[in-house]
């Protein structure tokens, strides 16, 4: 009787193991390829999130902006150009936070800033009826200014009523639409002869750029960098056609690298323009 003598040989277990090895890898790689996908969407949700939070609380504090001209505001002019991250300040129809005693009044003054930590801040101080308290800050109008009044709104002062209102968002950049349909950085018409911001007669909406940062890249940059992409991300001209600024900031944000490229990739940016419909 003859005996059957079949067996893998070594050349076969050789190309067995080779194949096996393809396999493993190729599903390493994979494994490896959804981990960074899911690690990237997790972050672009993370500062989408925070970037729309804001934008819906800008919509709302502009959507009840007081619009008056007996009132001051704090805003980007000739004569204030505001180079880098603006801060802008007004008075608004939204609840703020008001001191426990006197007569409350429906106005509030809001201001918002990048501070010196390269984090998005909102001040809502709620203010008191005019004459109910000598000792405190009431509803002010014109020729007092925000500035003079609430120096907080408009500098970097540390101020207990201003709170993170995004801590990812490190640049703010706005421009003004006005009711002529240009683009400007004046928030008055000088084409019709006007010279001053007149209760934002001439202002039909502001476009609001931001750019954020997710924690986990953030982490990666010190502020000293922080401060270097801010100074890259291009102010706001005259000249730029709609979408140009944040085409350029986009170009600027590829070009770098002189620092990390994964927390670069985690910056986002976003525009949005808030039509401007309050009192007059």
């Amino acid at each position: 009787m003859r005996r059957s003598d079949a067996a893998f040989t070594l050349v076969e277990m050789l190309v067995s193991m080779a194949v096996l090895t393809l396999i493993v890898l190729s599903v390493a790689r994979l494994f490896d390829n959804a981990a960074t996908l899911t690690a990237s969407g997790n972050k672009r949700m993370e500062a989408d999130g925070q970037a729309r939070s804001l934008l819906d609380r800008l919509a709302i504090d502009f959507a009840q902006m007081l619009r008056r001209s007996d009132v001051d505001y704090y805003l980007k002019t000739p004569a204030h150009i505001q180079p880098g991250n603006d801060q802008i300040a007004f008075y608004s129809e939204v609840p703020g936070y008001y001191p426990s005693t006197g007569s409350q009044s429906p106005i509030s003054v809001v201001s918002y800033r990048i501070n010196a930590q390269h984090r998005m801040e909102r001040l809502g101080k709620g203010l008191l009826w005019n004459g109910v308290s000598p000792g405190s800050t009431p509803m002010a109008f014109l020729p007092l200014t925000i500035a003079a009044t609430w120096s907080a709104a408009t500098d970097d002062t540390a101020d207990s009523d201003y709170e993170i209102a995004a801590g990812n968002v490190f640049r703010l950049e706005y421009f003004y639409r006005l009711t002529n349909g240009n683009l400007s950085v004046t928030p008055w018409d000088t084409n019709a002869g006007h010279s001053a911001v007149d209760g934002m007669q001439d202002v039909a909406a502001i476009s609001i750029a931001i750019a954020a940062i997710d924690p986990k890249s953030r982490v990666l940059l010190s502020n000293t960098q922080l401060a270097s992409l801010t100074a890259r991300l291009s102010d706001f001209a005259l000249s730029m056609e709609p979408g140009a600024m944040l085409a350029q900031w986009q170009e600027a944000l590829n070009a770098t690298n002189d620092m990390p490229r994964s927390a670069i990739s985690g910056i986002r940016i976003y525009q949005r323009s808030f039509p401007l419909s309050g009192n007059r």
